[in-house]
């Protein structure tokens, strides 16, 4: 039997470091996978680059589960009661919003979200930002889990 252990430290493919992300999040270790993103953090070239393979990996999941439908929408809901996105905290609604444009073949729409929520410098935006991709992250955990079965409990 080989050892197929998950790798703890950031990989020199980006790709694997984020595939690596979402293993520890499945596997009820996100703490070990955020830790593996933060490279991502040194520029927000990197960050959208994140962005965007996080919402892929959600929307991957939503299309195929849904391979006939015209156009996607999030729901967002709040102690399971429907809420308006706008509502949402400005993370949270950031995630939502960027990946429903990116589901939707609409990339441009979400990397403009980006530069809006990334844009204005303060120490709220950069902590705007990382509750944006922190909700992304576990958007693209809980569809992986939905797509093959497995949680983390």
């Amino acid at each position: 039997m080989s050892n197929h252990a998950i790798p703890t430290e950031p990989q020199d493919d980006p790709s694997e470091s984020i595939m690596a992300a979402l293993a520890h999040g499945m596997t009820g270790n996100p703490q070990a996978g955020l830790a593996l993103l933060k490279p991502f953090f040194e520029s927000p070239r990197h960050m959208v680059s994140l962005c965007a393979a996080l919402a892929e990996s959600t929307a991957m999941v939503i299309r195929q589960q849904a391979p006939d439908a015209d156009g996607f929408a999030i729901v967002a809901l709040h102690d399971n009661t429907l809420a308006d996105v706008n509502d949402m905290p400005a993370g949270e609604r950031f995630a939502a919003q960027f990946t429903s444009s990116w589901v939707n073949g609409q990339p441009q729409t979400a990397y403009a979200l980006f530069d809006a929520l990334h844009a204005g410098g303060s120490e709220q935006d950069a902590a705007n930002v990382a509750d944006g991709v922190l909700a992304l992250y576990q958007m693209a955990i809980a569809s992986m889990q939905s797509l093959t079965g497995r949680t983390s409990h």
